[in-house]
């Protein structure tokens, strides 16, 4: 037998190949020399690749985006990896040209829809072939290669402590001016089942009332109660500010250190502050800006920032009096409503367009619930997690602290749940009932969502029509259950349409059961405006042909059903703003008028010309009698009412104005106004007007807590229990629904296996589920700092790898966790180049999300510049897997390298059949 050194036959494979593979002609050995070279690119000015912009009108047509016979190599016999990345990248530069053409002047819409409905397309098309992707030389994901994947978004830690708002200004050895004349309130620390009330009075302190007396004096008495906690003076240093006069930026020295009180407490103890004497608070939610500085309707070039005010009420005319006015968080776009709560919060719902308090959006647009204590310090914030676009629109505070929220939705809404499981939900529309699983509707359909008193979701409900439809008012009955009313252009499960929008009512039971539903209107576009409930009366308000109707519900059956009906009147072009029961009896109706048009009763306050704010008191079962009243309120302009609600047996409503109100001249160019109205009477019982940034504002909510205003705001402190630690779930601290996921995929080209979020699950539990899918293959730690804990995910040791893969397109839980899709490995360092230290193929990471989308101008430059870093990707992967290739050739300056696998292969053919040709077996 004849034996072969593997280098010899190399060196003679080479030089006689085309003996033996073309029959020895100088043909073949052109033909040898051109499989050894690297296949022309189509980038190349030397490729006959199609023109991107030929290949738009492709795609357009309905070609796909992948296609890798489109873009073949132009060398016999290379390596197929090649026919995938020059497939892969065509189709980028398709995306690429779709979204340049959907910017370029003169494009009609129906070509951008175009556009817009194909890029999405590609980008599924993309994601898919990058799915099940394999090369031979390379590894490529479409996520990004990193050593480590860790949360950007965190779960706060308990941390027990407390700190205030800065109440005072200079040295905290000066005396507070705020802290003079009566100042008395219960300090409740509950330790060991044990209630100690420290009666906290300042008349106590022997000199001068400064932060560090204050603290003294309450730091003695918690000793002497035996308690640990403390209280200490928090230092806020000035600083220097910039401020924009003109074209010029001027920066102002900075001012006086500035003191707050922080609260030291023991996780043991559950604080809670009080005050003996109290008076009403009122908040607003309102956006602060004009919208559209130049006038023109065609732009949109104005900046507004969502605001949250307190106002006490305790003294009568001049400028409103605010405990405090703040900027909400980055990324609420505006307040849709709001509502106090027994314990002394308040709460916000918000519309949400970007990451907000830490937590990412999956969509465009989503809802947020916002939780305040009376102090003004946000407590939790929890966004709803829709895949494409939610509004909220209705807001609802049961006694014991449940929450109901309440809108519209498009897209999917995954991991709602059936009040016993966690399954995805969707609404039959032919029944009316929650059924698990179903489609991802692109229409708009009404939502609304229960939370528990920790902000923790208890289920979901989403209700479709054969048509749009949206959830506008929700509110709880005395036994649990949930009232929703809305309006639909369809026809609902058991309902009629009487034409284009109508109204409709239906309930859930406490544990998220759907009843029926009453769907009701007229033949043009009605619009619900309120929904109330106190005892057995259940009252829906709506504008139906310019007129404010009132319907009373009997609820006893299977199905709501009209029990009585009233017109209030023509709203000569105005509005409803909400409806509420006053505690006695009576309903109140708010809204504005733009004439003395109402005929719900008696007159109490005149109709001042104009757009005025009214309110009218009628009895709770809808019938006429002597009590029946209508106030109005305004001035001889345009006065607009946004919001109402009903508190101490008073109406209160805020809106905007542009001229003169009864005692308060116009201050800027659009004023806010709240006012207090007791109907009945005629009586004016608190009014306040104020202005803003650029002199506009606009409010849109209304909240009033009878008991929210007292001498703790001058100390910074809560009413009610301080919240030390917020809810440790993930689908509370992110924006993650229960039935979210993820793959990951250990030890590369292993099976991805699917991890799920679940309802009660937190970063141990997630942890534990990671580390059981890859086999205990990676090492996953929770990593705190000094107020959250984050998950971080690495391989276990340097010879294995790990790839997080995205969740289905709304459904995905990296995006919503902070984690970003790819490759994680360690590296290391060979001949001065980075390499993976597992010894495979150089790992490529297109950092491309599944998500991307031209639908707006911000998400198409943000879609080109991902589109043109994944594809300088790809020319990498090609230098690199090509220079292996040109290494591999025996020629100048090609020394040494891998052989390709192409070549490998045809060598052990060419092997075999010479141990034969020696007597080999």
């Amino acid at each position: 037998m004849i034996g072969f050194d593997a280098n010899l036959l190399l060196s003679f494979y080479q030089s006689r190949t085309q003996g033996a593979a073309y029959g020895g002609s100088a043909e073949s050995s052109a033909l040898l020399a051109k499989r050894a070279a690297a296949p022309t690119p189509p980038w190349s000015t030397l490729s006959q690749a199609p023109e991107p912009k030929d290949l738009v009108k492709s795609v357009l047509a309905g070609r796909d985006f992948v296609n890798e016979y489109a873009v073949r190599s132009d060398v016999r016999g290379s390596s197929p990896d090649y026919d995938k990345l020059f497939a892969l990248h065509q189709a980028l530069d398709t995306l690429t040209e779709v979204a340049k053409r959907s910017d370029e002047k003169g494009v009609s819409e129906g070509e951008i829809a175009r556009l817009q409905k194909a890029f999405t397309r590609g980008m599924g098309e993309v994601s898919d072939y990058l799915e099940g992707l394999r090369f031979e030389d390379m590894r490529l994901t479409q996520g990004q290669a990193s050593d480590k994947a860790k949360m950007s978004v965190g779960v706060d830690k308990t941390v027990a402590s407390f700190t205030t708002k800065p109440v005072h200004s200079g040295s905290s050895y000066a005396e507070v001016e705020a802290f003079q004349g009566d100042m008395v309130f219960t300090m409740s620390v509950k330790r060991l089942n044990v209630v100690h009330d420290l009666t906290i009075d300042l008349s106590e302190i022997s000199g001068p009332r400064t932060m560090a007396a204050v603290v003294g004096l309450v730091n003695d008495k918690l000793a002497d109660a035996g308690l640990r906690t403390r209280i200490a003076t928090q230092r806020v240093p000035g600083e220097p500010k910039q401020i924009q006069v003109g074209e010029k930026t001027v920066t102002i020295p900075a001012g006086e250190d500035q003191w707050a009180f922080k609260i030291n407490g023991d996780t043991t103890e559950k604080v809670t502050f009080s005050a003996p004497t109290t008076e009403p608070a009122i908040y607003i939610g309102q956006l602060a800006g004009n919208p559209d500085p130049d006038g023109k309707a065609a732009t949109d070039d104005g900046v507004t920032t969502p605001q949250l005010l307190k106002v006490q009420t305790g003294q009568e005319g001049g400028p409103a009096e605010q405990i405090f006015g703040k900027d909400l968080p980055a990324g609420v776009a505006a307040v849709r409503a709001s509502q106090t709560a027994a314990d002394g919060s308040v709460y916000l719902l918000a519309e949400v367009d970007a990451e907000v308090d830490g937590q990412t959006i999956k969509g465009q647009r989503d809802v947020a619930l916002m939780k305040y204590d009376s102090a003004g310090t946000l407590v939790y914030t929890r966004t709803l997690g829709a895949a494409e676009t939610a509004t909220g629109l209705a807001l609802a505070v049961s006694a014991d602290g449940q929450v109901a929220v309440a809108g519209s939705v498009t897209g999917a809404l995954a991991g709602a749940k059936d009040g016993k499981t966690s399954t995805t939900t969707t609404s039959s529309s032919t029944t009316g009932v929650t059924t698990p699983g179903g489609g991802e509707p692109t229409k708009s359909d009404s939502f609304v969502t229960l939370y528990d008193a920790l902000g923790q979701e208890v289920w979901s409900r989403r209700s479709t029509a054969k048509g749009e439809d949206e959830a506008t008012a929700v509110a709880f009955a005395d036994d649990g259950s949930v009232y929703v009313a809305g309006r639909t252009k369809g026809v609902m499960a058991g309902g009629v349409s009487a034409g284009s929008w109508d109204g409709y009512l239906r309930s859930y039971t406490a544990d998220g059961l759907a009843k029926g539903v009453a769907q009701f209107g007229t033949s043009g576009d009605d619009k619900l405006a309120g929904l109330a409930i106190e005892g057995g009366n259940v009252v829906v308000a709506s504008v139906e042909g310019g007129r404010a109707i009132l319907r009373r519900f009997d609820t006893s059956g299977a199905a709501p059903t009209v029990a009585a009906t009233r017109d209030l009147g023509g709203l000569a072009g105005g509005s409803i703003a909400g409806i509420g029961f006053d505690g006695d009896g009576r309903l109140l109706i708010a809204g504005a008028a733009g004439g003395a048009t109402l005929n719900a009763g008696t007159v109490t306050r005149a109709h001042a010309g104009g757009t005025d704010a009214f309110a009218v008191s009628i009895a709770a079962d809808l019938t006429a009698g002597a009590g029946d009243s209508v106030a109005y309120y305004g001035g001889a302009g345009a006065d607009k009412a946004s919001a109402m609600t009903v508190a101490g047996g008073k109406v209160w409503i805020t809106g905007a104005t542009d001229q003169d109100l009864p005692g308060m001249t116009k201050i800027g160019k659009s004023d806010g106004f709240v006012v207090g109205l007791d109907v009945q009477a005629g009586s004016v019982d608190f009014q306040r007007r104020f202005s803003g940034k650029d002199t506009f504002v606009a409010p849109t909510t209304i909240a009033v807590d009878t008991a929210g205003a007292s001498v703790l705001d001058r100390l910074g402190l809560p009413r009610g229990e301080l919240a030390y630690s917020d809810s440790q779930r993930i689908t509370a601290a992110t924006s993650a629904r229960a039935g979210d996921q993820f793959q990951i995929r250990a030890r590369g080209g292993g099976r991805p296996v699917t991890v799920t979020i679940e309802e009660t699950d937190t970063l141990d539990t997630l942890a534990t589920k990671i580390r059981r899918a890859t086999g205990f293959a990676v090492k996953v730690e929770i990593i705190p700092d000094a107020t959250e804990r984050r998950l971080q995910i690495k391989p276990l040791n340097q010879r294995y790898t790990a790839e997080l893969i995205s969740g289905p397109a709304g459904r995905d839980a990296l995006e919503s966790l902070g984690l970003d899709a790819g490759i994680l490995r360690a590296t290391t360092s060979e001949d001065g180049k980075v390499v993976p230290a597992d010894g495979g193929d150089p790992i490529f990471g297109l950092k491309l999300s599944r998500d991307l989308s031209i639908n707006s101008k911000e998400g198409l430059k943000a879609a080109v510049d991902a589109l043109t870093h994944a594809t300088a990707q790809l020319r990498a992967a090609y230098r690199e897997i090509s220079g292996q290739n040109e290494a591999s050739q025996d020629g100048p300056g090609k020394k040494g390298g891998t052989v390709p696998t192409y070549m490998t292969d045809q060598l052990a053919n060419y092997q075999a059949a010479l141990a034969r040709l020696g007597g080999g077996g």
